[in-house]
């Protein structure tokens, strides 16, 4: 994953799931629950609670778009695979 695809998915405002390498998934359903880093290698992720996940950037897998069904980064759909 790179911060470029995080952004793109973020600025197209449709709620999200990034994939991590342990297997979980963590649910963007705005842009509101998700901000980067300075330097992009890490991503928090809040839930309805107001808990927060950091992540790192290097650890994620993959990037599924709740509208699409497809992957959007790291899949079988990702440019070049």
């Amino acid at each position: 994953m790179t911060r470029t695809q995080i952004e793109s998915a973020i600025h197209r405002g449709v709620p999200f799931t990034l994939r991590m390498a342990d297997g979980r998934e963590y649910h963007v359903p705005h842009r509101d629950y998700i901000s980067l880093s300075p330097r992009g290698t890490f991503v928090t992720v809040y839930d309805d609670e107001e808990r927060f996940f950091v992540l790192p950037l290097l650890t994620m897998t993959g990037l599924v778009s709740s509208n699409a069904g497809q992957d959007d980064a790291g899949g079988r759909n990702a440019p070049g695979n």
